[in-house]
């Protein structure tokens, strides 16, 4: 994509973000930046984000009522900025990817379907982390 295409790109992204929340409004502000800074960095430094990785990266100004209501946003399928992740870590250190089925089934049971034994695993929750990945937005306006 050229330049000229991905600042168009990037311009309609940000429309899309002042006609759903304001031009004046927190939420505005945090996904602006949100995207700013996915946008700026090569997607291969983007591969695993957490909560506070994007906290630091907006410098900590928004609360994280605000960081979570523009990250369920980002992650939607309106406009597709952040793309959701879990994975599982077990008691010898080794991580699994969970998909949203899993994450489903396990807060449905109670309990977690070890990926690699199969045990199920009481208390969970704390094993489970979530973190982001670029979405094709971002994708896209680095191409």
């Amino acid at each position: 994509m050229n330049q000229m295409n991905q600042q168009k790109l990037k311009d309609n992204i940000y429309l899309h973000f002042e006609k759903d929340w304001g031009k004046q409004s927190t939420q505005f502000s945090t996904c602006v930046e949100i995207f700013d800074y996915l946008s700026s960095r090569p997607v291969s430094q983007l591969k695993h984000l957490t909560l506070g990785s994007l906290k630091n990266a907006v410098k900590n100004h928004y609360s994280d009522i605000d960081m979570l209501t523009a990250i369920q946003y980002l992650c939607g399928d309106a406009i597709p900025v952040l793309s959701l992740h879990f994975e599982f870590i077990d008691d010898n250190d080794q991580s699994f990817d969970l998909g949203n089925h899993e994450i489903i089934e396990a807060k449905k049971e109670g309990k977690l379907v070890h990926p690699g034994t199969g045990e199920y695993i009481e208390n969970y929750e704390e094993k489970v982390l979530m973190y982001f990945t670029p979405g094709i937005l971002v994708k896209k306006a680095h191409n």
